[in-house]
């Protein structure tokens, strides 16, 4: 049986019988369950104020749906390990218990709970199965570029630590960023949900300001937190980051942000502007409805990236975007996500070109319309 002794453990999930039962289940194991509740923004403050914790322990089954906007305040606020868990039983039979679990899955948990407490106490890094590291500047962007994934545990600062081995391979700009960019000629749009701003965050503070595409950032995320998430992008991003405004043209060099609560398309000259019918579907923005728009104005002339993020949203788009302009789809790889539900979601539908890291992505967009040379030392 795997020793939690001495861990101080946080559970969360939409569902109290599920809460009960992995408290029990990891008390038996030594744990320390210093926390256990429904995942919502008072459970995250509570976190930040009054607990003293090693891992944080997430059951998506339920509390993703009770709560988006503190699940991405968690993944940004508060620097612990997280482990995700999706239930891989669909039904309750002879394996399982009333609350869908098994023995051998609450055994795998307490493992991979034991490991992150340890990383955490230790201040070092769980690694994967396979070698996920990045190459340091200077080596060859062809193997920053092949570098993909497999599985990783969702521990925060592994997928953060990327970011600083690759800060030699970009040169600083010196040029001006004229006050106003020209048109978008090229435009990709970006997907993203659950542990997608920290990914765009990576991605877009390795994009050169001279590359000539404009993004459109398709972000599931709480109402009241596109402006906060437009000042972060904004601080690390030689592009120009904004939420969407009615009139505007998309232009190279900037990014623009979907609103949450209204529907944002292009009119036939392009123009950004508002109508009155909802999001289609259960998440907002919608995805699909996003890459719809854009890439049915922008054509071939557009592409798609998907972020991080539990769920499918995006997939039926891409799928049309593949088979009417053979549009290039693009998704970041398994082990760099927080939840890698969207972006498989696209590979398993064969509809994925390239995978990589955000590093990476960032690295592959600028070879296509810049060449390496123009900013790789």
């Amino acid at each position: 049986m795997p020793n939690l002794m001495d861990t101080n453990l946080v559970i969360a999930s939409g569902s109290e019988k599920v809460q009960d039962f992995l408290r029990e289940m990891f008390i038996k194991r030594g744990a320390n369950v210093v926390l256990c509740g429904f995942m919502n923004l008072d459970f995250v403050h509570q976190l930040e104020r009054n607990v003293i914790a090693d891992v944080i322990l997430i059951d998506m089954d339920d509390a993703y749906e009770e709560d988006e906007a503190a699940l991405d305040y968690l993944l940004d606020k508060v620097d612990l390990p997280i482990l995700f868990h999706e239930n891989t039983f669909n039904e309750i039979n002879d394996l399982t218990n009333e609350c869908g679990f098994s023995l051998q899955e609450i055994e795998k948990l307490a493992i991979k709970l034991a490991e992150l407490s340890s990383s955490k106490k230790n201040n070092t890094l769980v690694e994967t199965k396979s070698d996920t590291s990045i190459p340091a500047g200077g080596e060859s962007v062809n193997r920053v570029l092949e570098h993909d994934s497999k599985e990783c545990l969702a521990n925060k600062k592994t997928i953060e630590r990327a970011a600083a081995n690759l800060e030699e391979l970009f040169i600083s700009s010196d040029c001006d960023v004229k006050d106003v960019p020209e048109e978008a000629i090229n435009v990709w749009v970006l997907g993203a949900s659950i542990g997608g701003p920290e990914a765009v965050k990576r991605f877009l503070a390795r994009i050169p300001a001279e590359l000539p595409v404009s993004f459109v950032l398709a972000q599931h995320l709480g109402d009241g937190f596109i402006s906060l998430l437009a000042n972060q992008l904004n601080s690390i991003s030689q592009f120009k980051v904004k939420e969407g405004v009615a009139g505007d043209i998309l232009r190279h060099g900037e990014v623009v942000i979907v609103p949450v609560n209204d529907h944002m398309v292009l009119d036939s000259k392009g123009k950004i502007k508002f109508i009155e019918e909802d999001w289609a579907g259960y998440y907002k923005p919608s995805i699909d409805s996003v890459i719809d728009d854009v890439t049915a104005y922008y054509q071939k002339q557009s592409g798609v990236i998907i972020f991080s993020g539990m769920g499918a949203d995006g997939v039926l788009a891409c799928q049309k975007f593949s088979e009417e302009y053979e549009g290039k789809v693009w998704a970041q790889s398994s082990d760099t996500c927080v939840i890698s539900s969207m972006p498989d979601s696209v590979r398993k539908a064969d509809l994925v070109s390239y995978s990589g890291s955000p590093e990476a992505l960032a690295l592959k967009i600028a070879v296509q319309y810049m060449g390496k040379d123009s900013y790789i030392v």
